[in-house]
């Protein structure tokens, strides 16, 4: 999409909101390094274990985010609680709090460790048996005792889409009851007229690949890994290899998987080619919407014992009351995660999975804004909530618990800013926004740039998909615009060197036990982008009209559902 257009919309309702919220100059003092610094060290600190769901280290947190809420004077915004009677001195009844910081999620912790490895049958009785975590990952979908593939059928699906307004099916008529599907991650980018050309849909996403599959009747997926398709190197899937995986309860009569798994593209080559086939050739057979399910003559065996348990873990939320008798009923969400991966496997010594980056810093922002917002002469016009959120790694859990049971009337919420990750690297004149377009928050947020002399860019890797990988997407789900804004690039100082480091986090630190909290960290960027984001929070609150998705976007017919 051009940018040109959207540079030059801002609407009347946008310029009054600028004109309503408070003095941006005497709110971004009140946001420094030392703000961020403080929260984002203690929550990414060994004490913390890593923040994985269900752990010390997660109640931890949620308790430390809980009383930072309520020392900035907010209100809770969990679930309803049943009122007690309190007596003051006088003996008067008085009314307790009628709601909770915590909205609990109910979550399923699966941990399945493979006893029968990977092995695949050719037509002619030869087998490879593949070894785990170096080629394949696998864990169980379903919270069964044990789970297996039992001589099931491989059917390469190509991307295993079907997307009837693309006029495209990858399966056909093809009868895929117990099968295992082969199928590429991503969604077809060599024709910019289909699927929104090199922009990643939901289509091209993992999770999509493992829910179509189920719906189809399969016994499970195996999803190719390649560093282009997926983003990330491969051992970023290997370090999830018989580690507990977490889950929002199951529904009866819901299709389910025996179990899902990542092989390697070396893999993927070796099984294809057992079975007397390229697959080189599948992939260019796969860019076509005349493609049809191939099977490839072999079968595939595997199987798991799995652990399960349920897990305590929950939201946290705190509530600023709007200040306007008509539109203090609506509310703006910001949201960050809070979880991280915990403890996992040793790299260099090290078995603590920090998330300093991900997600400490996000709500250490979070936090300061729900300080400076609270600390408001005057509450903007609609309400806040600040919420974190749970199990963002293991499939946006917590909100999307949040987001189709929210302790708010959902058609009340009328717009969402994520924060996942905040710029460590230096100040830059640029902020990427991830669904540049999407809604009118773009808008908004190139207002604010502008007038701060920076610049709104949309993402600068669309083929990564990143709209549909972190929390926000689980509000765009049930219609509510949504916004996410990622460090730019365009820095300020020494710029060379420090795309370089900020290019090297995701081959390096992504997800893995050295993403942990440096005082040497430069922050000015992320104070900088705090305080825009702020501007765009209040300014979002303040306006007359709520904001809207842009007119044909997928998310725009759920708005009114």
């Amino acid at each position: 999409m051009s940018k040109t257009p959207l540079r030059g919309l801002v609407a009347a309702s946008v310029l009054a909101a600028c004109a309503l919220a408070q003095d941006p100059g005497a709110l971004d003092a009140q946001i420094t390094e030392a703000s961020i610094r403080g929260p984002l060290s203690f929550l990414a600190d060994d004490l913390l274990e890593g923040r994985g769901p269900g752990t010390r280290g997660d109640a931890l947190t949620r308790l430390y985010i809980r009383t930072q809420l309520a020392s900035y004077g907010l209100l809770p915004g969990g679930v309803e609680v049943q009122a007690e009677g309190a007596s003051d001195e006088e003996g008067d009844a008085e009314t307790a709090p009628t709601r909770s910081w915590d909205q609990p999620v109910p979550i399923l912790g699966i941990t399945s460790k493979v006893t029968t490895p990977m092995t695949v049958t050719g037509p002619s009785g030869q087998r490879i048996t593949f070894e785990a975590p170096s080629d394949f990952t696998a864990d169980a979908a379903r919270p069964d005792p044990k789970t297996a593939w039992k001589n099931a059928g491989v059917v390469f699906v190509g991307y295993g889409i079907t997307a009837p307004e693309e006029d495209w099916d990858d399966f056909g008529d093809m009868d895929l009851t117990g099968k295992v599907l082969l199928v590429m991650n991503n969604d077809p980018e060599s024709d910019d007229e289909l699927f929104a050309g090199k922009r990643r849909l939901y289509y091209g996403r993992w999770s999509y690949k493992y829910e179509e599959a189920a719906r189809r009747g399969a016994v499970g997926a195996i999803v190719i890994h390649t560093t282009p398709s997926a983003g990330y190197p491969f051992q970023v899937i290997q370090s999830g290899h018989e580690r507990e995986h977490f889950w929002l309860p199951f529904q009866d009569g819901e299709p389910t998987l025996a179990l899902r798994s990542w092989c390697s593209e070396e893999a993927a080559l070796r099984m294809c080619a057992l079975g007397g086939h390229d697959l080189v050739t599948l992939r260019e057979l796969a860019e076509s919407r005349d493609f049809t399910p191939v099977d490839l003559g072999i079968t595939i065996d595997m199987a798991t014992d799995n652990e399960v348990r349920r897990i305590d873990s929950g939201n946290v939320a705190g509530v600023l009351p709007g200040s306007d008798p008509e539109l203090k009923d609506e509310l703006v969400v910001i949201t960050a995660h809070f979880d991280h991966l915990g403890i996992g496997p040793e790299k260099n010594g090290d078995t603590i999975y920090n998330g300093a980056l991900d997600n400490a810093s996000g709500c250490a922002a979070v936090l300061n804004l729900a300080r400076v917002c609270a600390s408001l002469p005057e509450a903007p016009r609609r309400s806040l909530m600040f919420l974190f959120v749970t199990a963002e790694e293991s499939g946006l859990l917590g909100s999307k618990f949040f987001a189709f049971n929210p302790t708010w009337p959902r058609r009340q919420i009328v717009a969402d800013f994520n924060v996942d990750g905040l710029n460590i690297w230096g100040a830059t004149e640029d902020l990427e926004m991830i669904g540049y377009g999407k809604n009118s928050l773009t808008a908004v947020a190139e207002a604010v740039a502008q007038r701060r002399g920076r610049r709104i860019e949309p993402n600068k890797q669309p083929e990564l998909g990143l709209f549909y990988r972190s929390d926000h997407f689980s509000f765009a789900r049930i219609g509510v615009p949504a916004a996410y804004f990622k460090a730019g690039s365009d820095f300020l100082e020494r710029a060379p060197q420090r795309r370089r480091v900020k290019a090297s986090y995701t081959t390096v630190r992504y997800h893995q036990p050295n993403d942990e909290f440096d005082a040497r960290w430069r922050l000015g960027g992320a104070v900088a982008d705090a305080r825009l984001i702020l501007e765009c929070l209040l300014n979002v609150a303040n306006a007359d009209e709520e904001p809207t998705w842009t007119a044909g976007d997928e998310f725009e017919k759920l708005r009114d559902r």
